[in-house]
């Protein structure tokens, strides 16, 4: 009985702890990193922060305003860096209580459950482990065509942990609660507004609501706030992000389908490995978990992803395909291996309780001490990650130019060179990785990518550059030291150099 009870009191310190060591045995990339090099813009011009403001990318159409928003407070709160690392901590631990939250409502009630939602949180703790997400990517729980909840750093994408978390809700009979998440992952993200649709609607109609002693009436009043908001945000959604003009559309949503995101839209770009190894997944969890309501909502989701992928193959439309009707697969990844996870997790308690290896202290005592390696493998490579940032090439000259910077100057930088404009904190004149929404936005930035190609690809005759940069008021070219000397020396005047980049005054 001194046991049970010792015993006990460590689950309940575990639990409470396991959320934030979580987080930190995950790691994160630095700030700033792919993804928010795009989503990041108009928050921070709404912060002030630097003259992001003055940057063409700040004044469109924003298609992530809460998110914007949301960033702003933490940039006003706590800072960029902090701001950033604590939100997304936040999350991570979000995401690993709601995993465990979940796995309470699979396995038995009965006196063996702590010890199995014990073993189930150090397994899922160890796939996001920095080290294991880096080795074998295949073990991580991300969907189709590259799209995933989590990823290595903080964006809008990120808050698909709150459709995890309201689907637990929901098999816990929290209804209202259960909606609010739904809806709050679509307002901060709308590529989750269609995933939230297919969630919901799915969700109400399933057998296993009997089993959950879920009546008509909450499923009525669930899905009618959730039709109410969720509309409502749609139709502003549609007269937000779109012209209205379908040649504009059609042109645009072809170049973002096959020139800007064919690793998303086109089938035959995905990885086929991952690929098989999420249907198999999926349909394995489908199968275990077949008569509670997690299995069936992942059957139903399943089947409706083959559905869109079949019709994208039949029917192809770049509109259709622009709108990753089959993102709903990255909510669906985790969950079929949160099911999966909690099958071993019983077959490993079963061990234990027979003592093949350990007693369950023992096994308490080495878990505790591979968790402390874990934090500390995950604060070391946060820490590494920082310092290794100073030795890529753009961090010297984005020093340089933070400094150098004064209100009404405008570059023009390499369209891969993606980490200038937000690390220097200045307006820049396009970049291939950060693009508008809107369809008659994007046109004009492939107009953008199109000029800068020409300047460094097929190099204007030095006598016409300054025209072509007067025409879209640029004061500044960034030049790669790769790419040989700067061409249209003749027209400006060099004002800084490195091994990788010089910087070249052209008023």
């Amino acid at each position: 009985m001194q046991t049970e009870t010792h015993e006990n009191k460590f689950f309940r310190i575990w639990f409470c702890c396991y959320p934030i060591l979580f987080g930190i045995a995950y790691s994160q990339a630095v700030v700033f990193t792919s993804n928010q090099n795009t989503k990041f813009i108009s928050g921070l011009a709404l912060a002030n922060y630097q003259d992001i403001a003055s940057d063409w990318m700040a004044k469109i159409s924003d298609p992530f305003p809460v998110f914007s928003h949301i960033l702003k407070w933490q940039y006003e709160l706590l800072g960029l860096i902090a701001g950033v690392h604590v939100a997304y901590l936040f999350l991570l631990a979000l995401y690993a209580m709601t995993a465990v939250w979940l796995v309470g409502h699979i396995v038995e009630r009965d006196d063996y459950r702590p010890r199995i939602l014990f073993v189930f949180s150090l397994m899922w703790m160890f796939i996001h482990f920095v080290w294991v997400r880096h080795k074998w990517l295949t073990l991580i729980p991300d969907g189709l065509s590259d799209q995933y909840i989590l990823g290595e750093y903080y964006q809008p994408c990120v808050f698909g942990v709150l459709l995890l978390t309201g689907t637990a809700a929901y098999v816990s009979s929290r209804t209202i609660l259960a909606a609010a998440c739904l809806i709050s992952a679509a307002l901060v993200h709308p590529t989750y507004v269609i995933a939230a649709i297919m969630i919901a609607a799915s969700i109400i109609v399933l057998p296993a609501n009997r089993l959950l002693e879920i009546s008509w009436r909450q499923r009525l009043i669930f899905m009618s706030l959730f039709s109410f908001v969720i509309g409502a945000y749609a139709f502003w959604l549609i007269h937000h992000l779109a012209s209205g003009d379908p040649a504009i559309a059609k042109q645009a949503h072809k170049l973002l389908a096959e020139n800007r995101i064919p690793h998303h839209a086109k089938i035959s770009q995905w990885d086929l490995q991952k690929t098989i190894t999420f249907m198999v997944v999926g349909f394995a969890a489908a199968w275990f978990d077949r008569k509670q309501l997690i299995g069936q909502l992942i059957f139903v989701l399943l089947l409706v992803v083959v559905a869109t992928l079949i019709w994208s193959q039949v029917a192809y439309s770049p509109t259709f395909v622009v709108t990753a009707p089959w993102r709903v697969s990255a909510y669906i990844a985790p969950l079929s291996w949160i099911i999966l996870f909690s099958v071993i997790a019983r077959w490993i308690q079963r061990l234990i309780n027979k003592e093949v290896f350990w007693s369950f202290s023992q096994f308490i005592k080495v878990s505790s001490l591979c968790v402390l390696i874990f934090c500390a493998v995950g604060i070391t490579d946060l820490t590494n990650r920082y310092e290794s940032k100073k030795e890529l090439g753009y961090y010297a000259i984005s020093r340089f130019i933070e400094n150098y910077h004064q209100r009404g100057f405008q570059y023009l930088i390499p369209i891969e060179e993606s980490n200038i404009r937000l690390e220097a904190g200045v307006p820049v004149f396009a970049t291939w990785k950060t693009h508008p929404t809107k369809d008659s936005e994007f046109l004009v930035w492939y107009e953008r990518i199109e000029t800068a190609r020409t300047v460094y690809e097929t190099k204007v005759d030095p006598f016409n550059i300054l025209t072509v940069l007067k025409a879209q008021a640029l004061t500044h070219v960034i030049w790669r030291s790769a790419d040989g000397d700067y061409p249209y020396s003749q027209a400006g005047r060099q004002t800084y150099s490195d091994t990788y980049f010089s910087l070249w005054d052209m008023r």
